[in-house]
Parts: structure tokens; C-alpha cells; sequence
């Protein structure tokens, strides 16, 4: 049972992974026409230029930090025995090279800033994970408590794409 559980888990962590890719490189849209093409690079942690509001630049944070929380409890799920700092590292090399990816594709604003919120929200899943698992004492019961929530939140997302696809 533990087996077939991990591999829809590592399948789940995949479905993730496009979605991730989806959001960040392809901004939510459905052709690449529908993109807007441009190349920035801010290498200034936090620092915006004139134009737009603090409140968009934290909610932009704030949602870095939420679309990378399942990456942290994702690899505390499939990689328990690596040390906390190797999952932090694969954290801030994802976001690393999607960031460069980015930059190299034209499709975004490669920002400094988001490599930072994308770890802290990284970190913050691991974290979290580490938390319900103590306070559960049991990692077999933390594994499926999330892998129960991945599921309900995996279908749903997956849902809401298959409407939002049949609609265009």
C-alpha cells in the first residue's frame, strides 16, 4: 500500500510541477500569442520601479510564496531521508532556473525578488509539514493527511482548467 501510495504521490508532485511551470513561464494563458513578450532583470531584492502600487507587489509576494508551499511539503513527502538544506537547495533551484527561463524565453520579469518568496514559500511547506507531523506523531498519518489534501486540491485545479480550456 505504501508503494502504489508514493507513486500517485511522485504523479501528483509531476501534475504540480506543470501546473507550476504553467503559472510562472506561461502566466495562466493558452497561447503563446496571448503572452506578453518582454525581457526584464531586477537584481534588487524587494525594489520596484514607479507605476505600480505596494499592494499588487505583496499580493505578488504573497502568491510566490503560496504556489511554492506545495514544493516544500511535496519533497518532505517523497524525499524524508534528505537533509532539510538539500530540499531548500532543490527549492531555490527550481525557482532559479524557472526565473532564468523567464528571462531567457522573454515571457516575464526575471526578479530576484521571486527567487526569494519562491524559497521562503518553499521552506514555509517544509516547515508546515514538519509542524502537522509532530503534532500527528506519526508520519504515515501526516503523509496522508496531505496527500488527501493534494488530491481534493489537484482535482479541483485540474477541473477548473478543464472548464477554463472548454471555454475557449
Amino acid at each position: 500500500m505504501k508503494r502504489k501510495s508514493n507513486h500517485f504521490t511522485q504523479l501528483l508532485f509531476f501534475v504540480y510541477l506543470l501546473l507550476l511551470i504553467w503559472i510562472i513561464l506561461f502566466k495562466l494563458q493558452f497561447s503563446m500569442e496571448a503572452l506578453d513578450r518582454g525581457r526584464a532583470l531586477n537584481l534588487i531584492p524587494f525594489h520596484y520601479g514607479k507605476g505600480i502600487g505596494g499592494a499588487y507587489h505583496f499580493k505578488e509576494m504573497l502568491d510566490n510564496v503560496l504556489i511554492f508551499m506545495p514544493m516544500g511539503i511535496y519533497l518532505q513527502m517523497l524525499l524524508p531521508k534528505s537533509k532539510f538544506y538539500t530540499k531548500v537547495l532543490v527549492i531555490a533551484g527550481t525557482s532559479l532556473c524557472l526565473e532564468i527561463a523567464q528571462y531567457v524565453l522573454a515571457v516575464g520579469r526575471t526578479d530576484i525578488t521571486d527567487l526569494i518568496t519562491n524559497t521562503a514559500g518553499g521552506f514555509l511547506g517544509l516547515a508546515l509539514y514538519g509542524i502537522v507531523n509532530r503534532l500527528l506523531k506519526d508520519r504515515a498519518k501526516t503523509d496522508k493527511l496531505f496527500f488527501v489534501i493534494a488530491v481534493v486540491v489537484s482535482v479541483l485545479f485540474v477541473g477548473l482548467l478543464a472548464v477554463l480550456l472548454l471555454a475557449n
